[in-house]
């Protein structure tokens, strides 16, 4: 088997003839961190027999409880390409899948002129989360996009507006994602978010999220977009893609860590 049907396997395999729906709170904020947008979003997806094709649909849930509904058909044959799963609705990006519910829907190239960005994904059992961070076509950060989501239904656990400092030295391990899909083996990491540059910014979220990114684009740098989300046993959850001077993206690094004992 080769990287791009493991990859595919990763995000779909778990799929069958019957619905999975995920349905989900999304809350948008500015560049200031200003909460823009609240709203509700089903995100459900159906394999076929064989697994070579997704349905994809979205149901947007407006205030006065219509539904607005748009729908997408994955093709295996011609979206599970070397570089990721292509979208029917943005085919300049792609899918990469970590184990464990991990994965990045991402641009594959970060640049002014088109809006771009990363929705990074983590996953516990019935639980979703994600924060997409996109750029408007100046090159300028637009928007956050703060998702959680719970499987077959809606939850009423009420979102925690606890949000986390986070500092420090955190050691852990790590596994790398190439452009080409490739997997390293795991090794040691260790992640100072005292030391973050002056060129990425670190805000936090409520349920103990975090997003780490660039202020722009339109810099000749290497530039990482990266989401955290503590957990309850107080490790650390982290995924980041970096990107290269040119903007192009260069890998996908998925972590657990903890913080290390002074």
């Amino acid at each position: 088997m080769n990287n791009s049907d493991r990859n595919w396997n990763r995000l779909f395999g778990e799929y069958t003839t019957d619905e999975t729906a995920w349905y989900g709170e999304w809350n948008t904020y500015s560049p200031d961190r200003k909460l823009i947008k609240s709203k509700q979003v089903i995100r459900s997806f159906r394999s076929n027999a064989d697994n070579t094709a997704i349905t994809h649909t979205n149901r947007y849930i407006g205030a006065d409880g219509n539904v607005e509904e748009t729908t997408w058909q994955i093709d295996r044959a011609t979206c599970n390409q070397p570089d990721g799963v292509s979208h029917p609705a943005a085919s300049s990006m792609r899918t990469l899948a970590f184990e464990a519910g991990a994965l990045a829907f991402l641009s594959q190239k970060l640049a002014s002129g088109n809006a771009c960005g990363v929705e990074l994904f983590f996953r516990d059992r019935e639980w979703r989360t994600s924060i997409a961070i996109i750029y408007g076509e100046n090159g300028h950060l637009s928007h956050i996009t703060q998702i959680r989501e719970h499987l077959e239904s809606f939850s009423a656990q009420l979102l925690s507006l606890e949000s986390s400092e986070f500092s420090g030295d955190w050691i852990g391990k790590q596994r790398a994602m190439t452009c080409d899909l490739s997997i390293s083996p795991e090794e040691e990491i260790q992640l100072s978010f005292d030391k973050i540059t002056d060129s990425h910014q670190i805000v936090s979220f409520p349920s103990n999220m975090i997003a780490m990114f660039a202020k722009s684009v339109d810099v000749d740098r290497p530039i990482q977009l990266a989401v955290g989300q503590r957990t309850a046993d107080h490790q650390l959850q982290y995924l980041a893609a970096h990107y290269a001077a040119d903007g192009a993206f260069s890998r996908l690094v998925s972590a657990t860590l903890h913080l290390e004992s002074v």
